[in-house]
């Protein structure tokens, strides 16, 4: 029996068609990203150095807040815990430098292995919890990593409160880059933004794929997933790998930046500022975090003179959750169907 849907096509004249799309949106999704990565690093050419100071931070915390929109959008987790990766990472590179006499690539790989240890661990102990039960508990082992950083007993390694303080040789580089041009924003942004930029495609890739699929499956009936035949648990842990390893990269090039590590990249503060951001940009969306990013640092160099960042903060997530449900994106997303309709 031949099965014709509703346009009068057949279902096996049907299955070539969705191929053909799919392989069309490939194309086109992987064009447009070539064209903003070139766009970005031109970026540097028509803006000063203030801009690029900005445009350089919500990079930077915009790779978490990537990872935190991924498993939001595909698991439906919220994680309050990514600052344990940024942090740990950021001082894995610090203790690299500094402890082992490592150079700046050596130590920028072992950060990020190190934040990404430390999310697969975390993974194994909190992702078969869901809603405010992940929640807390990625708060809560965070929150311990914290503590731990700030012991007396971890100072030769963390500096505890005072910080970790990285002197990279004047005989070093990175990617060709001095030291000092590490701290020239405009010559620190194509190491920022090509791993965003990639960071993006990746998870853009992940969530076309079939593992993509899966995920949102579990997302949507976890229970029903099993008794298909599905093993839940390492589709859900290799998700939080993969956002704990985007959180990893950006800590660690984060240290590269700043030459210092302070307690605060794993406070609580940290976290609160990743996922309020990502969430008034639009934690449905795949850009919707990076807008978020932007606009948080936009308004901490703007609105910070009086001190009342964190009021303007609450103001706006207040704004977005009741007048603008899915974040500024999710927002514009939906006009622009409304539109073509």
């Amino acid at each position: 029996m031949t099965v014709t849907t509703a346009g009068g096509v057949t279902a096996a004249e049907a299955v070539p068609e969705t191929r053909q799309r799919s392989r069309r949106g490939l194309v086109i999704g992987l064009g447009a990203a070539v064209v903003a990565l070139a766009a970005g690093l031109a970026l540097p050419y028509v803006a000063d150095t203030y801009t690029m100071g900005l445009a350089a931070d919500a990079a930077l915390l915009g790779l978490p807040a990537l990872g935190i929109g991924f498993l939001a959008r595909h698991l439906g987790l919220i994680s309050l815990g990514h600052t344990a990766f940024f942090g740990s990472a950021a001082y894995g590179f610090g203790i690299a430098v500094t402890q082992f006499g490592w150079g700046p690539m050596p130590s920028v790989m072992f950060g990020v292995l190190a934040g990404t240890a430390i999310a697969l661990l975390m993974g194994v102990l909190v992702v078969r919890a869901s809603g405010m039960g992940f929640l807390m508990l990625t708060l809560a082992l965070s929150q311990a990593l914290y503590q731990l950083c700030v012991q007396t007993s971890f100072r030769p390694l963390t500096g505890a409160y005072d910080g970790l303080v990285i002197g990279l040789g004047s005989d070093t580089s990175f990617l060709g880059l001095s030291p000092a041009d590490l701290q020239d924003p405009g010559l620190f942004w194509p190491v920022v933004w090509v791993p965003l930029a990639v960071g993006l495609v990746l998870v853009w890739l992940v969530g076309r794929s079939r593992f993509g699929t899966t995920l949102e499956g579990i997302r949507e009936n976890e229970e029903r997933m099993r008794f298909s035949g599905y093993n839940t648990f390492a589709p859900r842990l290799a998700a939080f790998v993969l956002s704990g390893f985007l959180a990893s990269l950006g800590g660690a090039l984060f240290a590269l930046n700043a030459a210092y590590v302070s307690p605060d990249v794993l406070g609580f503060a940290r976290a609160g500022d990743s996922l309020i951001a990502a969430m008034v940009g639009g934690l449905g969306t795949l850009v919707g975090p990076l807008v978020g990013t932007a606009l948080y640092v936009w308004g901490e160099a703007r609105l910070n003179s009086s001190a009342n960042l964190h009021l303007y903060t609450g103001i706006a997530l207040i704004v977005v959750l009741v007048f603008l449900p899915g974040g500024i994106t999710g927002t514009l997303q939906r006009l622009w169907k409304r539109v073509k309709r």
